[in-house]
């Protein structure tokens, strides 16, 4: 009886846990590319058209914001394999 209630106790923390690092993946990759997407020409336009911003577009701000984001998505797709593992183990 105990080891049944075990089981399903450990089971309902992998779940939660899984659930959990389902959230931080999205999350991470969501956050990345909002760091990307701030420094695109898009967003500059937006700026020059609606608040009259006299700032130009930079390709150089552009790559550095790339590079950061590399590193949110790195982290989400390393997340991501672990839950696929956790999955497969559960």
């Amino acid at each position: 009886m105990a080891a049944a209630v075990l089981s399903l106790l450990q089971l309902s923390v992998l779940g939660i846990v899984g659930d959990l690092m389902l959230l931080e993946v999205g999350s991470l990759a969501i956050l990345g590319g909002l760091i990307e997407f701030s420094q695109s020409k898009g967003v500059y336009e937006f700026r020059r058209i609606t608040l009259d911003s006299k700032e130009e577009f930079s390709a150089k701000k552009h790559l550095e914001a790339s590079k950061r984001a590399v590193t949110f998505f790195s982290a989400a797709l390393t997340m991501f394999v672990l839950l696929v593992a956790i999955a497969l183990i559960g």
